[in-house]
């Protein structure tokens, strides 16, 4: 039984042994497999930055295969970068609204400029304005090497909004063509593009836009969006000058006892007004010793003076003065420099410190000057019938010098900055756009435009602001 029972433990044993050595083998080959699925991975992530697809065997090639899948990486870039000029070729093709497709992203060139692509044979056009009236570029390339210039032709035409087309030709300058026309503010047309290289011929159509947007008729109404046509208008050369209200001294009445004596009654005080013929005081003379009435001459206002009863009253003193401020005047002075300017009779607008605003023309001009200021001493004369000008105001004045008529002008609410510009809105449809504009002369409500805008084209005069944000907003810049 001893014997029996050692064999069989001797068995359990070898067992044992037999089955920890599995077992080992086993954890080992499984630590073999992960590491060796890890260094597959990390195989696996290099191809994926080199832009090359491995099978999930990749780490059991051999560096023959290695190298073959080498070659393919690079057959793989240039697929890549064919599709990537094809897509910017769809995209000169069909164009896309600059306000709307930001996602699509133009491709640049060396020199900054948009790139066309045709198969092998590739244009830069970009728009050049360092030191110079912006003009258009061009660098033609063949299988990426840049060609001679003089062996290029190239034309360019532009539409704008509002029906303008401008065309461009071009002049081989050193390595690439140099357009031999400017291009006008702002850069933003349809744009369409030959060329003719080696007996080959290519074309180009595409969307180029800024300061643009669109606003539904129904949307620009209730914005309160207001819009007219530009043309001829009036502006008036304008002088501004300061000055001071005062009373007319036409209507001005100092009021005189007849008789001295004892004032028995005193009825107005400062500020007070009157009406022409009423009592103002009664007085008892020392003549007569009868009390008589002291009557105003004028209707207005008192602006001096006053009685006391018992008070003496000498012969031949003023005991009121009563002004008409129906009617008031308003002096300035103009410098030395500008007199020349100023006739009897031109119109003066004036502006108060709370925005009043009233007309009146020049009345009196001084033969004389000013001493301290070395200034011409000029008087206008303002109706005042709602007594809003009150004297001692000071005020502004715009002396109308001449009129003249100006071809094209706008009004000054829709004139806007944009960058760095002076700019309105123009009108086409219900498409909005930039129209920078040089300015003439202003008057204040209207300025003259020498160029930037054609007759009779539609522009926003009221909330031209909103406008100007929903551009903004829209992501339109300057950009070449």
């Amino acid at each position: 039984m001893f014997i029996q029972f050692k064999k069989i433990g001797l068995l359990t044993i070898i067992l044992a042994m037999i089955f920890f050595g599995l077992s080992c083998k086993g954890v080992k080959h499984q630590d073999n497999h992960a590491d060796h699925q890890e260094s597959g991975e990390v195989k696996s992530t290099n191809a994926k930055d080199n832009h090359v697809e491995h099978d999930d065997h990749a780490g059991h090639e051999d560096e023959k295969h290695e190298d073959h899948d080498d070659h393919g990486d690079h057959h793989d870039e240039k697929v890549v970068k064919l599709e990537n000029h094809d897509d910017h070729e769809d995209h000169g093709g069909h164009g896309g609204h600059g306000d709307h497709h930001e996602e699509e992203e133009e491709v640049k060139g060396e020199h900054g400029g948009r790139l066309l692509v045709k198969e092998d044979f590739t244009l830069e056009l970009a728009i050049f304005e360092q030191g110079v009236e912006p003009q258009y570029r061009v660098y033609g390339y063949q299988d990426g090497e840049l060609v001679p210039a003089k062996d290029l032709e190239v034309k360019v035409q532009l539409k704008r909004l509002g029906g303008e087309v401008n065309n461009f030709t071009f002049t081989a300058v050193g390595q690439f063509l140099s357009s031999d026309q400017i291009v006008t503010e702002p850069h933003s047309f349809d744009v369409k593009v030959e060329a003719q290289y080696q007996d080959q011929s290519y074309e180009w159509e595409f969307e180029s836009y800024e300061g643009r947007t669109t606003i539904a008729d129904q949307v620009a109404k209730q914005s309160e969006i207001k819009i007219e046509k530009v043309g001829q208008q009036i502006i008036k050369s304008m002088i501004d000058v300061r000055g001071k209200i005062l009373p007319s001294e036409h209507r001005i009445a100092h009021i005189v006892p007849r008789f001295s004596g004892i004032v028995k009654e005193g009825k107005k005080h400062i500020g007070d007004p009157v009406e022409k013929g009423e009592v103002l005081a009664i007085i008892e003379s020392n003549q007569s010793l009868q009390p008589y009435e002291v009557r105003s001459q004028i209707a207005g206002t008192i602006i001096n003076g006053h009685l006391i009863v018992g008070e003496y009253v000498p012969e031949n003193q003023w005991v009121y003065i009563v002004a008409d401020l129906s009617e008031v005047w308003a002096d300035f002075l103009v410098p030395i420099n500008q007199r020349h300017l100023i006739k009897k009779g031109q119109s003066v607008t004036l502006t108060t410190s709370d925005k009043g605003s009233f007309a009146g023309k020049i009345y009196y001009i001084a033969p004389y000057l000013d001493e301290k200021t070395q200034s011409q001493l000029i008087r206008v004369i303002i109706p005042n019938k709602e007594g809003q000008l009150l004297p001692g105001m000071f005020v502004t004045g715009s002396i109308e010098t001449e009129e003249q008529m100006a071809k094209l002008a706008v009004k000054n609410s829709a004139i806007q900055r944009f960058n760095d510009w002076q700019v309105v809105f123009a009108k086409h449809g219900e498409v909005y756009e930039i129209r920078p504009i040089e300015l003439g002369k202003s008057d204040g409500e209207w300025t003259e435009v020498l160029s930037g805008l054609k007759a009779d084209e539609e522009y926003v005069t009221t909330n031209a602001f909103t406008v100007k944000a929903d551009i903004m907003k829209s992501g339109a810049s300057h950009d070449h």
